[in-house]
């Protein structure tokens, strides 16, 4: 393999730090699977005809949409994430990127041990075809259940299994909410070095362990709320990868595909995902070590 360019040693050791608060990714889109942990509850539990269903974007945002009703005592719908693990210590709110249709909305969220009818509640406005990103604070989050609030419980977020969407602004009418990630957002800054003391770039032995690291340096970095970063760091491991003359043809068409896809979304989340997808499909086109 050729040596590796300074650009990708660059990026493969920078350290990213540029937000004063660590953002953790708990809800992005840009993997199909992820919305399988996702589902759809609306008023006709309690016998309401509003309707509402999710799908994902070209551009690997959620799309929740469908038509609220106010009939037979009806007004609400929502989607919600199945119960999961979260490592939300010391976070002091949520933030969010939405393109709405000018509507309130909340962003729900359940904590362990809690009914299913009730959860934590903060309302956002959004702007009618414009992308907007709110922060709200883990204090403006009110306990309801069947919207009765009960202001005197405090949100603890370590507690925080499960994230939701509801409309119920008594408007009756279609709506329609995209959003392209949730994160957390935590007062302990943590710099996520990427030269730390995993595998020194200088000692990179091909291909394989070329993608290896870049995928173990840029996870984190996704997940910490930079997917432009990951994307950039899988970015410049594609391209380095298309100059090594030990890259099978196969997996040289598999890199030039998804850098051709990438460019066409300006989503640092979905270009992410385009681009680890074709990581991993190298990998399994390489020959073992």
């Amino acid at each position: 393999m050729k040596c590796l360019p300074t650009i990708i040693l660059t990026m493969l050791t920078i350290s990213v730090n540029s937000n004063p608060l660590r953002a953790q990714t708990i809800a992005s889109f840009g993997n199909p699977s992820e919305l399988r942990n996702w589902s759809v509850v609306n008023d006709s539990v309690m016998g309401g005809i509003s309707t509402s269903r999710f799908e994902q974007t070209d551009d690997g945002n959620l799309l929740f949409q469908g038509t609220l009703s106010l009939e037979n005592n009806g007004g609400f719908v929502s989607i919600r994430s199945r119960p999961d693990s979260f490592d939300l210590q010391n976070v002091e709110g949520f933030k969010i990127k939405t393109r709405g249709d000018g509507r309130t909305y909340y962003l729900d969220l359940r904590v362990k041990g809690q009914r299913t009818s009730g959860s934590f509640r903060a309302a956002f406005p959004t702007q009618k075809d414009t992308w907007t990103e709110t922060f709200l604070p883990a204090s403006k989050f009110v306990r309801q259940s069947f919207g009765r609030p009960f202001s005197d419980i405090p949100l603890n977020p370590s507690d925080v299994n499960s994230i939701g969407f509801t409309l119920s602004d008594k408007n009756p009418g279609p709506f329609k909410l995209e959003i392209e990630y949730v994160r957390a957002t935590s007062s302990t800054s943590q710099d996520s070095t990427l030269g730390s003391s995993r595998t020194p770039v200088s000692q990179i032995k091909g291909p394989r362990a070329l993608i290896e690291l870049a995928i173990s340096r840029g996870v984190p970095i996704f997940n910490q709320g930079n997917p432009d970063a990951c994307a950039a760091i899988y970015e410049i491991t594609c391209r380095s990868l298309l100059e090594s003359i030990v890259v099978p043809e196969s997996a040289r068409t598999v890199l030039l595909e998804a850098l051709d896809k990438s460019i066409l979304t300006t989503s640092g989340t979905r270009k992410a995902w385009i681009l680890r997808y074709a990581l991993d499909e190298v990998l399994e086109l390489l020959p073992e070590r």
